[in-house]
């Protein structure tokens, strides 16, 4: 059963990831969050001590799982399976925390520049080893050799940024980070990273089905 702490601290996350959503970090005032949760301003001081350290509190909500959805990417694994893995773990990242999902996205963009000594050499460490798994499934011709530093700058933001617009005023979609949805974004990742030697067999095999069947048709259409 959660504790009086436990749930305060979660009503202040709550609170702090909408008000740095909707107003950026410099913009947004402690006054404001401690409102959001229902809380006296002092208890926010209590349990994060400045405007920093809560805003790296909650960058860790998604963080931490997303570190801990990167060791999906291993070379170990084929493809056609840890990518799909690895992109529902972060659909539920965008599920569980969508402000907060939002807000690493901010972060990306910027360069990271409000992580943590600490967790940037998390971040570096993780990065390394995503680049070395994609870089050995190239190696080893199990997807198309592309730029693997890109490659993982995809994976990285683009699921937490389709379902963040997916569910935007005005879409067509209202996609939903769902296992469904996750999966069909791995299909399509996946026919893009086929291996060029895949490409050329499905060419040739549609081009012979494709004469086969003309020539079964002329057939049929001949009289007798």
């Amino acid at each position: 059963m959660p504790t009086i702490r436990d749930r305060n601290q979660q009503l202040i996350l709550d609170a702090a990831s909408e008000a740095f959503a909707h107003h950026g970090y410099a913009a947004a005032r402690m006054d404001d969050i401690a409102a959001r949760a229902g809380l006296p301003r002092p208890n926010v001081f209590y349990y994060f001590r400045n405007k920093r350290l809560l805003y790296a509190a909650v960058l860790d909500l998604v963080m931490e799982p997303l570190l801990h959805a990167a060791n999906s990417l291993n070379a170990a694994i084929a493809p056609d399976q840890a990518l799909p893995r690895y992109l529902q773990a972060n659909a539920e990242v965008a599920r569980r925390h969508p402000h907060a999902a939002r807000i690493w996205l901010k972060e990306l963009l910027h360069g990271a520049r409000q992580l943590s000594p600490r967790r940037n050499e998390d971040l570096r460490v993780s990065a390394r080893q995503s680049l070395a798994c994609l870089s050995a499934w190239m190696d080893r011709g199990l997807i198309a050799r592309t730029d693997p530093e890109h490659l993982l700058l995809f994976l990285w933001s683009t699921p937490l940024a389709l379902f963040r617009f997916g569910e935007a005023p005005g879409s067509a979609s209202q996609l939903k980070p769902t296992r469904a949805s996750s999966q069909a974004l791995a299909d399509m990742l996946l026919r893009g990273l086929r291996p060029e030697c895949e490409r050329s067999k499905t060419a040739v095999s549609l081009y012979t089905k494709s004469n086969s069947d003309a020539a079964s048709t002329r057939h049929t259409a001949t009289p007798t």
